[in-house]
């Protein structure tokens, strides 16, 4: 877990003295809407989607969660129930450590602090910077935009995996099912990228990028 390299090896053993390694199967629930928080998550393999409702009761991805991310931390700092639901995009394996010794283990050690609080002060900015690009922007600008910054955080530059099959990554993007595979046949029929499955080889990134910047 990159939140976790490099701490004092104190600080691992008492977040491992009460952890459990949780499977989940493809469309399970994690945690609902209203319970009680009990730990904290880390995705060891898989994805899981972060779900809310919108005003006409359909289901809106908020958040995506791979391999290496963490989620579930709001619900513990701020002692209170969850305002969305998590469930496997599809077999997942997760490690749960217990909210008070993820509580302990942060007061006792300054630099879990100040990470997880940059986690969370990113995540929150990103949710910003999605509202706004959501509200603002064309779909396939957020669709570039969305590529780009996936590519920015893969080992192989230019190869992209989606996280979560293209209808629950279109909910993310505020888009139908239906506009994200014509965006995406778009980028492909210009050839600026080229898809197999979920993976997206980014062929041309001056011109997606373009894409963005024609937009601000």
């Amino acid at each position: 877990m990159p939140i976790l390299s490099g701490l004092p090896a104190s600080s691992i053993d008492m977040l491992a003295s009460e952890a459990r390694l949780d499977r989940f199967s493809r469309g399970q629930t994690i945690f609902r809407r209203g319970t009680a928080p009990t730990g904290l998550y880390f995705v060891i393999g898989g994805s899981v989607k972060l779900l809310a409702q919108d005003a006409d009761g359909r289901e809106k991805v908020i958040e995506l969660f791979s391999s290496g991310h963490m989620f579930g931390e709001i619900g513990i700092f701020m002692h209170s129930s969850y305002r969305a639901w998590a469930q496997a995009v599809d077999r997942c394996t997760l490690v749960h450590v217990d909210r008070n010794h993820v509580m302990a283990t942060i007061e006792q050690d300054q630099e879990l602090s100040a990470r997880m609080l940059r986690e969370v002060s990113a995540r929150v900015q990103k949710l910003i910077d999605a509202i706004c690009t959501t509200s603002s922007r064309l779909g396939i600008t957020r669709v570039a935009s969305y590529l780009v910054d996936l590519s920015e955080h893969e080992s192989e530059p230019g190869l992209v995996q989606l996280p979560a099959p293209k209808r629950t990554v279109a909910s993310l993007l505020s888009l139908t099912h239906e506009s994200f595979s014509r965006i995406l046949r778009r980028l492909i029929d210009d050839e600026i990228i080229a898809m197999t499955g979920r993976n997206v080889r980014i062929l041309d990134a001056e011109r997606l990028r373009a894409l963005i910047l024609s937009a601000d």
